[in-house]
């Protein structure tokens, strides 16, 4: 059984890692692809957002109705959607190995977000890096150190 399962995503790629121990190497376990984030918002929709026209006063005034946000940043919030529900199903599977997460620092947040609380308490690094395009012995040794045990007991932080 594996010790850890790790992801490694931005917004367009996400790749899942199995790692035994600290010190063994990454197993490849499967790629997502997310297809949409990777094309022009004009590709994306077909036709441009629609105009209203309102009387008030003394005259009309035209409107652009646009959505508060865009058609790429709803894929993005879709991939994140779907990732975490990957890494939900993964921890149920597997109920002994934990979670190192490694994503671009914005998508780390949009994919926090989505991630159910049973899945947050599994993950026990996480790393905000892109480092989905990462060579694999770079990927292998940024992660071996994120699951390094240090031997240092962790003291907490002085408030502010």
């Amino acid at each position: 059984m594996p010790g850890y399962r790790v992801l490694v995503a931005d917004t367009r790629h996400a790749k899942l890692f199995e790692l035994e121990t600290s010190k063994s190497s990454l197993r490849f376990v499967d790629a997502i692809e997310n297809p949409h984030t990777g094309k022009h918002e004009r590709d994306l929709v077909s036709d441009a957002p629609g105009r209203m026209m309102t009387r008030s006063g003394g005259g009309a005034r035209s409107t652009a109705l646009t959505p508060h946000s865009g058609h790429k940043q709803h894929a993005v919030t879709q991939f994140a959607r779907l990732l975490a529900r990957r890494l939900s199903s993964e921890t149920r599977a597997d109920k002994d190995a934990a979670l190192v997460v490694v994503a671009a620092p914005r998508f780390m947040a949009e994919l926090q977000g989505h991630m159910s609380q049973a899945t947050r308490k599994r993950v026990i690094r996480e790393l905000r890096r892109d480092l989905v395009d990462a060579p694999r012995l770079d990927l292998q040794r940024r992660v071996a150190a994120a699951v390094k045990p240090t031997g240092v007991p962790a003291t907490p932080r002085p408030r502010r």
